[in-house]
């Protein structure tokens, strides 16, 4: 017997997601996952900033100072979370278990989970919005969606 493949609606934001699948009934879904990735939500000093350079002595005489490129440790959880979230939507697309997905996440965190989609997982992307709905209950989110 095969599977019905239907759409999937992922409301997420920095460090909250739910993808959710749509069923018969307007305005129910079924859980597929939820994630919560609470490092997103602490200060860069909390989340261990940037090492100090360190110096490279190459044979004999004066070393030179190396420091890598300064990166947000913030955005760095960010982008982490967002690999995490679209590495879930990419292996549903692959595993054939939806048909189409519709994508809610705040502003940048939209493009930080749209830049690690694969090729085939864009294809099904129907439509995105760039708002934090992950507040609201699932209930609400249709009629949220019919209005945007």
């Amino acid at each position: 017997m095969s599977q019905v493949r239907r759409n999937w609606l992922i409301v997420a934001n920095a460090s909250r997601a739910r993808v959710l699948e749509e069923t018969d009934r307007t305005g129910q879904y079924t859980h597929v996952a939820d994630f919560v990735h609470p490092q997103s939500r602490l200060k860069g000093e909390q989340l261990g900033g940037d090492r100090p350079g360190h110096v490279h002595a190459e044979g004999r005489g004066a070393g030179g100072t190396s420091y890598p490129p300064h990166t947000d440790p913030r955005v760095r959880e960010h982008d982490r979370f967002a690999r995490e979230v679209a590495t879930c939507l990419n292996e549903g697309v692959a595993g054939g278990r939806c048909a189409g997905l519709t994508l809610v996440a705040s502003d940048p965190f939209l493009g930080q989970v749209k830049s690690h989609l694969g090729v085939q997982t864009r294809k099904l992307l129907l439509r995105t919005v760039a708002a934090d709905y992950t507040a609201l209950r699932d209930d609400a989110l249709s009629g949220k969606l019919a209005g945007t």
